[in-house]
């Protein structure tokens, strides 16, 4: 009898048992070092980058850390954050006295290592020995050196955290879905009431596990498990929140969706293009893969992966439907590229739930040390990219810097009870925080987000979450002051309305519209420094 066939029967039976253990570990250490190159050039290439959206958490995180409660402006409980798990993060943090930017991309950057551990931990936990090096090769080729998602962990806002535990429960409910388990799928349902707490659209995975819990047991009862453990964390914080912002849904719900749904289809379908045809391109090799599984694999085609593939189908069809996003770095994209890649390393591995395949004994380690090299060849390409929305994540978001210069002259030089209306919800009114603010986009205002048959007279209403505004409410609560456009303001002007390349939004059109506008208000322009000037409307004192 051979040795190959006397040898350890959980080893592959490959030439000799010497060969087959050292060039997975020679070939892998290798890779694991490229990825770690790709990785740590990523983080450094984007380390200036913060978005100005994450002032509006870090401003409500810095209210709830005052008294005043998770709110915007004081006495006004409106909720104009998306993650609530995000904020009481940000909130906890604050005794460490870092400033709380430090503390963001802190929240950030340990998301994304932790997606790395992850992965490790989901490799050698889950499955044979001969397949772990492989596996987690693949899947941190092709996650850990996302640019998106490196981006983001510096940008300040929930992506990598959502990333992180929208991939926690996907990739174990594929691995526990085929299961008799009543405490594995009461853990899923806990953890899919976290992923909820972190962005509110995740109920959308969470009713596809429902609905894949009855069709693989045929029985409500794994379903109804799942339920409870996602109520258990869920439905507390659901009706705190609905008792003390008196709203089921999140203001920022109906800010965003004004814009009129073929206009929303359109920009979404334009977001998902954008995004297949910039390197790596990772969804046009997730759907190679999925084809080839769909018509070559019958075998692996299993209930997990037709979960699996669900998961990736709603996903998809929720961003198209939303319009998609104007924030740099394909915010709303990445945290569906674990579920891209779960789908790539299935046509590679037998990721059988019980992790002892039989076919796993046997399998050539060439097309996944081939898929391994090409997806570390195209993360390569990501530093050449010219693709507008990631050459802007490799630099501090210039409204974030225009809106902390044009917020600390505010706080330093604006009376304590001024009343300020401004579309920059972020920076502007975070670096003024002894002032009350009117956010004219909508975002913490439930007025303007709940405004109806919304006109669309400027040409950056088109943008997601740009769309609403009310010159005449606005008006109406008589600000001290008024920016028009940008963070650091613009003269209004009627025209204003069919410039590209001006920052101009609806509140802003109405309220030039308003006859009375410059009887009420004066002009006033001041110098910050030789290459910035804020623009702003004061309010006259005989009215």
């Amino acid at each position: 009898m051979s040795e190959a066939k006397t040898g350890n029967p959980t080893e592959p039976i490959v030439g000799t048992n010497a060969t087959t253990r050292s060039i997975p570990w020679s070939i892998g250490l290798a890779l694991f070092l490229l990825v770690g190159i790709i990785a740590v050039m990523g983080l450094r290439q984007h380390r200036e980058f913060f978005h100005d959206d994450a002032y509006i958490t870090l401003r409500y995180a810095n209210q709830w850390q005052n008294g005043q409660g998770p709110v915007w402006n004081e006495s006004e409980r409106v909720e104009g954050y998306t993650s609530f798990l995000h904020l009481a993060t940000l909130y906890s943090l604050q005794s460490l006295e870092l400033t709380p930017e430090t503390l963001a991309r802190i929240v950030g950057v340990l998301s994304y290592l932790s997606i790395g551990i992850f992965i490790v931990g989901f490799s050698f936990r889950f499955h044979t020995t001969y397949l772990r090096i492989p596996l987690a090769l693949v899947l941190m080729a092709s996650i850990m050196t996302s640019f998106p998602l490196i981006a983001w962990s510096w940008g300040g806002l929930e992506t990598s955290l959502y990333t992180f535990l929208l991939m926690v429960c996907i990739y174990l409910f594929t691995i526990w879905c085929s299961r008799q388990s009543n405490s594995k799928h009461l853990t899923l349902g806990i953890l899919f009431g976290l992923t909820v707490m972190t962005r509110p659209e995740a109920v959308l995975f969470v009713a596809v596990s429902i609905l894949a819990l009855w069709a693989i047991h045929r029985s409500f009862k794994p379903s109804l498990i799942l339920v409870l453990g996602f109520c258990l964390i869920y439905l507390p914080y659901f009706l705190w929140r609905w008792n003390y912002y008196g709203e089921p849904l999140p203001n920022t719900y109906y800010a965003k969706l004004g814009t009129p749904l073929y206009k929303r289809l359109q920009d979404g379908f334009y977001y998902l293009h954008t995004f297949v045809r910039t390197a790596p391109w990772l969804p046009l090799v997730a759907i190679g893969c999925w084809l080839y599984t769909l018509f070559k694999q019958p075998d692996r085609r299993t209930a997990a992966w037709y979960s699996l593939s669900a998961h990736c189908l709603i996903g998809v069809i929720y961003i198209v439907w939303t319009g998609g996003d104007h924030m740099p770095a394909y915010r709303f994209w990445t945290p569906l590229l674990p579920v891209f890649t779960l789908l790539i390393a299935y046509t590679l591995f037998p990721i059988d739930p019980e992790g002892n395949s039989d076919d796993s004994k046997s399998l050539s380690l060439t097309p996944a040390m081939v898929m391994v090299s090409l997806l570390l060849s195209l993360s390569f390409l990501q530093f050449l990219s010219a693709d507008e929305r990631m050459l802007n994540a490799r630099q501090a978001d210039p409204a974030g810097a225009t809106g902390k210069k044009i917020g600390t002259y505010i706080s330093t030089h604006f009376p304590d009870d001024s009343l300020i209306a401004t579309n920059s919800a972020g920076a502007v009114a975070f670096f003024a925080p002894q002032k009350q603010f009117i956010d004219m986009l909508g975002l913490n205002d439930r007025q303007i987000a709940k405004r109806e048959n919304v006109p669309m007279l400027t040409y950056w209403q088109q943008f997601p979450g740009h769309s609403k505004g009310d010159g005449r409410y606005v008006i109406s609560r008589e600000p001290d002051y008024i920016i028009l456009g940008p963070a650091q303001g613009t003269v209004g002007k009627i025209e204003n309305k069919n410039r590209q390349n001006l920052v101009w939004f609806l509140s802003d059109q109405e309220i030039v519209e308003q006859t009375d506008f410059l009887q009420r208000y004066e002009l006033k322009q001041v110098q910050i420094h030789d290459t910035l000037t804020f623009t702003y409307y004061q309010r006259k004192q005989s009215h």
